[in-house]
Protein backbone atom coordinates (compact mmCIF):
# COMPACT_ATOMS: atom_id res chain seq x y z
CA UNK A 1 0.00 0.00 0.00
CA UNK A 2 1.48 3.47 -0.80
CA UNK A 3 0.76 6.11 1.51
CA UNK A 4 1.13 10.48 -0.17
CA UNK A 5 1.15 13.12 1.94
CA UNK A 6 0.24 16.20 0.43
CA UNK A 7 0.82 20.05 1.36
CA UNK A 8 0.30 22.92 -0.16
CA UNK A 9 2.79 26.14 0.01
CA UNK A 10 2.08 29.43 1.36
CA UNK A 11 0.55 31.83 -1.43
CA UNK A 12 3.79 33.74 -2.28
CA UNK A 13 3.35 37.49 -3.41
CA UNK A 14 0.88 37.91 -6.44
CA UNK A 15 1.34 34.36 -7.68
CA UNK A 16 0.08 31.35 -6.09
CA UNK A 17 2.93 28.99 -5.94
CA UNK A 18 1.70 24.98 -5.09
CA UNK A 19 4.59 22.98 -4.08
CA UNK A 20 3.96 19.24 -3.49
CA UNK A 21 6.23 17.06 -1.39
CA UNK A 22 5.26 13.10 -2.11
CA UNK A 23 6.33 10.19 0.17
CA UNK A 24 6.08 7.22 -0.69
CA UNK A 25 6.37 3.95 1.81
CA UNK A 26 5.51 0.43 1.08
CA UNK A 27 4.15 -1.68 3.87
CA UNK A 28 4.50 -5.36 3.92
CA UNK A 29 1.02 -6.67 4.93
CA UNK A 30 0.17 -8.30 7.76
CA UNK A 31 -1.64 -11.10 6.10
CA UNK A 32 -2.57 -12.17 2.64
CA UNK A 33 -4.82 -14.42 0.92
CA UNK A 34 -2.72 -17.10 0.62
CA UNK A 35 -2.00 -16.81 4.40
CA UNK A 36 -4.04 -19.66 6.29
CA UNK A 37 -6.01 -17.91 9.07
CA UNK A 38 -6.04 -19.10 12.59
CA UNK A 39 -7.69 -17.95 15.58
CA UNK A 40 -6.20 -14.74 16.51
CA UNK A 41 -7.79 -12.44 20.04
CA UNK A 42 -9.00 -9.30 18.68
CA UNK A 43 -5.96 -6.99 20.83
CA UNK A 44 -3.59 -8.58 18.37
CA UNK A 45 -4.72 -6.94 14.76
CA UNK A 46 -1.47 -6.74 13.34
CA UNK A 47 -2.63 -3.39 12.18
CA UNK A 48 -0.35 -1.80 15.57
CA UNK A 49 2.72 -2.46 13.46
CA UNK A 50 1.16 0.57 11.37
CA UNK A 51 0.93 2.77 14.52
CA UNK A 52 3.95 2.48 16.53
CA UNK A 53 7.59 2.57 15.24
CA UNK A 54 9.91 0.80 17.57
CA UNK A 55 12.81 2.50 18.66
CA UNK A 56 15.91 2.46 16.62
CA UNK A 57 17.62 -0.01 19.61
CA UNK A 58 14.43 -2.34 19.93
CA UNK A 59 14.10 -5.96 18.48
CA UNK A 60 10.34 -5.86 16.90
CA UNK A 61 8.42 -6.99 18.44
CA UNK A 62 6.39 -9.68 15.93
CA UNK A 63 6.46 -13.35 16.32
CA UNK A 64 7.08 -15.00 12.71
CA UNK A 65 5.87 -18.56 11.72
CA UNK A 66 6.03 -20.70 8.52
CA UNK A 67 3.17 -23.02 8.18
CA UNK A 68 3.47 -25.83 5.99
CA UNK A 69 1.01 -27.38 3.17
CA UNK A 70 -1.48 -28.58 6.11
CA UNK A 71 -1.55 -25.56 7.84
CA UNK A 72 -1.72 -25.70 11.44
CA UNK A 73 -2.79 -28.89 13.81
CA UNK A 74 -5.04 -28.31 17.04
CA UNK A 75 -1.59 -28.79 18.90
CA UNK A 76 0.07 -26.26 17.11
CA UNK A 77 -2.37 -23.70 17.77
CA UNK A 78 -1.88 -23.89 21.91
CA UNK A 79 1.69 -23.76 21.40
CA UNK A 80 1.69 -21.06 19.31
CA UNK A 81 -1.38 -19.46 20.86
CA UNK A 82 0.79 -19.98 24.47
CA UNK A 83 3.45 -17.53 22.93
CA UNK A 84 0.60 -15.04 21.95
CA UNK A 85 -1.75 -15.22 25.08
CA UNK A 86 1.29 -14.40 27.06
CA UNK A 87 2.89 -11.40 24.81
CA UNK A 88 -0.39 -9.61 23.88
CA UNK A 89 1.44 -6.83 22.61
CA UNK A 90 3.48 -8.83 19.54
CA UNK A 91 2.03 -8.45 16.40
CA UNK A 92 2.24 -12.32 14.66
CA UNK A 93 2.35 -13.53 10.67
CA UNK A 94 1.93 -16.38 9.48
CA UNK A 95 3.68 -17.14 6.25
CA UNK A 96 2.60 -19.78 3.47
CA UNK A 97 4.65 -21.41 0.51
CA UNK A 98 3.04 -19.08 -1.82
CA UNK A 99 3.06 -16.16 0.56
CA UNK A 100 6.90 -16.53 1.22
CA UNK A 101 7.78 -16.87 -2.32
CA UNK A 102 6.27 -13.86 -2.85
CA UNK A 103 8.00 -11.90 0.22
CA UNK A 104 11.22 -13.13 -0.93
CA UNK A 105 10.48 -12.38 -5.06
CA UNK A 106 9.44 -8.86 -3.82
CA UNK A 107 12.01 -7.64 -0.60
CA UNK A 108 15.32 -9.22 -2.30
CA UNK A 109 14.38 -8.36 -5.73
CA UNK A 110 17.63 -6.36 -5.54
CA UNK A 111 19.48 -9.54 -4.57
CA UNK A 112 18.49 -11.95 -7.27
CA UNK A 113 21.32 -14.56 -6.30
CA UNK A 114 19.03 -15.01 -3.47
CA UNK A 115 15.66 -15.01 -5.16
CA UNK A 116 16.85 -17.49 -8.14
CA UNK A 117 18.56 -19.76 -5.43
CA UNK A 118 15.46 -19.67 -2.63
CA UNK A 119 12.84 -20.14 -5.37
CA UNK A 120 14.88 -22.96 -7.09
CA UNK A 121 14.97 -25.09 -3.36
CA UNK A 122 12.84 -28.02 -3.78
CA UNK A 123 12.85 -29.38 -0.28
CA UNK A 124 10.45 -27.13 2.18
CA UNK A 125 12.79 -27.79 4.76
CA UNK A 126 15.66 -25.99 2.70
CA UNK A 127 13.34 -23.13 1.99
CA UNK A 128 12.08 -23.00 5.61
CA UNK A 129 15.47 -22.44 7.05
CA UNK A 130 16.65 -19.77 4.36
CA UNK A 131 13.55 -18.16 4.84
CA UNK A 132 13.72 -17.24 8.72
CA UNK A 133 17.22 -16.00 7.52
CA UNK A 134 15.62 -13.82 5.37
CA UNK A 135 12.83 -12.90 7.28
CA UNK A 136 14.84 -11.62 10.74
CA UNK A 137 17.58 -10.06 8.05
CA UNK A 138 15.09 -7.67 6.00
CA UNK A 139 12.63 -6.79 9.24
CA UNK A 140 14.07 -8.32 12.48
CA UNK A 141 11.84 -9.61 15.53
CA UNK A 142 11.31 -13.38 16.62
CA UNK A 143 11.27 -16.58 14.54
CA UNK A 144 9.38 -19.26 15.90
CA UNK A 145 9.02 -22.75 15.10
CA UNK A 146 5.32 -23.87 15.04
CA UNK A 147 6.15 -26.66 18.03
CA UNK A 148 7.44 -24.28 20.28
CA UNK A 149 6.08 -23.39 23.20
CA UNK A 150 6.39 -20.26 25.85
CA UNK A 151 6.67 -20.78 29.15
CA UNK A 152 6.08 -17.90 31.68
CA UNK A 153 8.78 -15.32 31.15
CA UNK A 154 7.27 -12.20 28.81
CA UNK A 155 8.94 -12.00 25.75
CA UNK A 156 10.14 -8.37 26.52
CA UNK A 157 12.17 -9.92 29.64
CA UNK A 158 13.77 -12.39 27.63
CA UNK A 159 17.09 -9.92 27.57
CA UNK A 160 18.65 -8.80 30.44
CA UNK A 161 18.37 -5.68 31.13
CA UNK A 162 21.88 -4.20 30.76
CA UNK A 163 22.19 -6.12 27.69
CA UNK A 164 19.00 -4.50 25.43
CA UNK A 165 20.77 -1.80 24.34
CA UNK A 166 23.46 -3.85 22.92
CA UNK A 167 22.33 -7.27 21.99
CA UNK A 168 21.31 -7.03 17.58
CA UNK A 169 20.83 -10.77 17.67
CA UNK A 170 20.12 -13.20 20.69
CA UNK A 171 20.27 -16.97 19.95
CA UNK A 172 20.41 -20.02 22.66
CA UNK A 173 22.35 -22.88 23.29
CA UNK A 174 20.69 -26.24 21.89
CA UNK A 175 23.40 -28.50 23.45
CA UNK A 176 26.04 -26.79 26.07
CA UNK A 177 25.74 -28.80 29.54
CA UNK A 178 26.10 -32.27 30.32
CA UNK A 179 27.25 -34.06 26.88
CA UNK A 180 30.99 -34.49 27.72
CA UNK A 181 33.92 -32.86 25.75
CA UNK A 182 33.21 -35.09 21.89
CA UNK A 183 30.33 -33.18 20.46
CA UNK A 184 29.51 -30.30 17.97
CA UNK A 185 28.14 -27.28 19.95
CA UNK A 186 25.15 -25.20 18.17
CA UNK A 187 22.25 -22.40 18.41
CA UNK A 188 18.92 -23.31 18.22
CA UNK A 189 17.19 -22.57 15.01
CA UNK A 190 13.62 -23.21 16.47
CA UNK A 191 13.68 -19.52 18.05
CA UNK A 192 16.01 -16.79 17.12
CA UNK A 193 15.63 -12.95 18.17
CA UNK A 194 17.21 -10.09 15.46
CA UNK A 195 16.99 -6.62 14.79
CA UNK A 196 16.97 -5.97 11.01
CA UNK A 197 20.07 -6.01 8.42
CA UNK A 198 22.26 -7.81 11.44
CA UNK A 199 25.38 -8.98 9.24
CA UNK A 200 25.92 -12.13 11.39
CA UNK A 201 22.51 -12.95 10.04
CA UNK A 202 23.63 -11.56 6.37
CA UNK A 203 26.32 -13.52 6.66
CA UNK A 204 24.43 -16.94 7.14
CA UNK A 205 22.45 -16.02 4.07
CA UNK A 206 25.91 -15.75 2.25
CA UNK A 207 27.12 -18.89 3.40
CA UNK A 208 24.01 -20.39 2.58
CA UNK A 209 24.56 -19.21 -1.15
CA UNK A 210 27.96 -20.48 -1.01
CA UNK A 211 27.24 -24.11 -0.38
CA UNK A 212 24.77 -24.35 -3.02
CA UNK A 213 27.08 -22.87 -5.21
CA UNK A 214 29.65 -25.76 -3.71
CA UNK A 215 27.11 -28.45 -4.39
CA UNK A 216 25.44 -27.81 -7.58
CA UNK A 217 29.62 -27.53 -9.37
CA UNK A 218 29.89 -31.06 -7.07
CA UNK A 219 27.30 -33.12 -8.84
CA UNK A 220 27.19 -30.71 -12.21
CA UNK A 221 23.16 -29.77 -11.63
CA UNK A 222 21.26 -26.90 -11.10
CA UNK A 223 19.81 -26.32 -7.61
CA UNK A 224 16.48 -27.19 -8.75
CA UNK A 225 17.75 -30.73 -9.52
CA UNK A 226 19.79 -31.29 -6.14
CA UNK A 227 18.82 -34.44 -4.47
CA UNK A 228 18.06 -35.77 -1.04
CA UNK A 229 20.78 -37.28 -1.20
CA UNK A 230 23.29 -34.41 -2.72
CA UNK A 231 21.94 -32.68 0.43
CA UNK A 232 23.64 -34.48 3.38
CA UNK A 233 22.96 -33.53 6.75
CA UNK A 234 20.47 -30.65 6.77
CA UNK A 235 21.40 -29.99 10.43
CA UNK A 236 24.68 -28.52 8.75
CA UNK A 237 23.19 -27.56 5.47
CA UNK A 238 20.80 -25.08 6.38
CA UNK A 239 20.23 -25.96 9.90
CA UNK A 240 21.56 -25.57 13.11
CA UNK A 241 25.35 -25.91 12.71
CA UNK A 242 25.24 -23.62 9.56
CA UNK A 243 23.92 -20.94 11.59
CA UNK A 244 26.17 -21.40 14.32
CA UNK A 245 28.98 -21.59 12.53
CA UNK A 246 28.45 -18.44 10.41
CA UNK A 247 27.18 -16.14 13.59
CA UNK A 248 30.28 -17.52 14.92
CA UNK A 249 32.48 -17.00 11.63
CA UNK A 250 31.00 -13.23 11.88
CA UNK A 251 31.91 -12.80 15.22
CA UNK A 252 35.47 -13.13 14.67
CA UNK A 253 35.71 -10.95 11.92
CA UNK A 254 34.14 -8.41 13.70
CA UNK A 255 36.17 -8.78 17.14
CA UNK A 256 39.17 -10.27 15.66
CA UNK A 257 41.64 -11.68 18.73
CA UNK A 258 39.08 -11.13 20.98
CA UNK A 259 37.03 -13.66 20.93
CA UNK A 260 37.65 -16.99 22.12
CA UNK A 261 35.26 -19.54 21.32
CA UNK A 262 36.05 -21.26 24.61
CA UNK A 263 34.70 -18.44 26.57
CA UNK A 264 30.88 -19.45 25.60
CA UNK A 265 31.01 -22.77 25.87
CA UNK A 266 29.28 -24.21 29.54
CA UNK A 267 26.81 -20.87 30.20
CA UNK A 268 25.02 -20.42 33.10
CA UNK A 269 24.20 -17.44 32.68
CA UNK A 270 23.54 -14.97 29.46
CA UNK A 271 26.50 -13.69 27.75
CA UNK A 272 27.16 -10.80 25.61
CA UNK A 273 29.77 -11.23 22.78
CA UNK A 274 30.21 -8.04 20.33
CA UNK A 275 26.54 -7.17 19.88
CA UNK A 276 25.39 -11.34 19.85
CA UNK A 277 24.21 -12.17 22.93
CA UNK A 278 24.44 -16.41 23.66
CA UNK A 279 21.64 -17.51 25.95
CA UNK A 280 22.81 -20.59 28.16
CA UNK A 281 21.23 -23.95 26.81
CA UNK A 282 18.23 -24.15 29.63
CA UNK A 283 17.02 -20.94 28.29
CA UNK A 284 15.73 -22.41 24.33
CA UNK A 285 16.56 -25.71 25.00
CA UNK A 286 16.64 -27.46 28.55
CA UNK A 287 15.36 -31.17 27.63
CA UNK A 288 18.90 -31.28 25.58
CA UNK A 289 20.68 -30.04 28.10
CA UNK A 290 21.59 -32.02 31.08
CA UNK A 291 22.37 -30.09 34.19
CA UNK A 292 23.37 -30.93 37.86
CA UNK A 293 21.27 -30.45 40.84
CA UNK A 294 24.03 -28.44 42.18
CA UNK A 295 23.97 -26.61 38.83
CA UNK A 296 22.95 -22.77 38.59
CA UNK A 297 20.27 -22.39 35.85
CA UNK A 298 17.42 -19.43 35.02
CA UNK A 299 14.14 -20.45 33.91
CA UNK A 300 13.28 -21.74 30.48
CA UNK A 301 12.09 -19.18 28.11
CA UNK A 302 10.36 -21.91 25.90
CA UNK A 303 10.23 -25.60 25.14
CA UNK A 304 10.53 -27.35 21.96
CA UNK A 305 8.40 -29.91 21.25
CA UNK A 306 10.40 -31.36 18.40
CA UNK A 307 6.87 -32.07 16.34
CA UNK A 308 9.42 -31.24 12.88
CA UNK A 309 7.70 -32.71 10.09
CA UNK A 310 11.11 -32.67 7.65
CA UNK A 311 12.43 -35.70 8.91
CA UNK A 312 11.61 -37.67 5.86
CA UNK A 313 13.05 -38.93 2.12
CA UNK A 314 11.44 -35.66 0.42
CA UNK A 315 12.54 -33.01 3.52
CA UNK A 316 8.91 -31.82 4.52
CA UNK A 317 4.99 -32.51 5.02
CA UNK A 318 2.99 -33.86 2.68
CA UNK A 319 -0.23 -31.52 1.46
CA UNK A 320 -2.63 -33.61 3.89
CA UNK A 321 -6.00 -32.78 5.21
CA UNK A 322 -5.72 -31.53 9.16
CA UNK A 323 -8.70 -33.18 10.98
Amino acid sequence: MFLSNWHLALKLSSTALLLIFFFPSYIWPATDKNTTPIPVPPSRTTTSALETTPSATAIPEKIWYKLGPRGLTQQAREWINSCLDKNPAYESEFLTDLSGDAYVKEKFAHRPDIVEAFLALQFPILKADFLRYLLLFNEGGIYSDLDVSCEDTPIRDWIPAQYKEDASVIVGWEFDVGWGDSFVRQFATWTIMARPRSPHILMVLDDILEALREKTEEHNVTIANMTWTMVGDVVDFTGPRRMTRSILKSLKATLGGKFDERSIAALYEPKLVGDVLILPGYSFALSSNHYKPEDKQGPALVTHHFDGSWKNDHGGEAADAVP
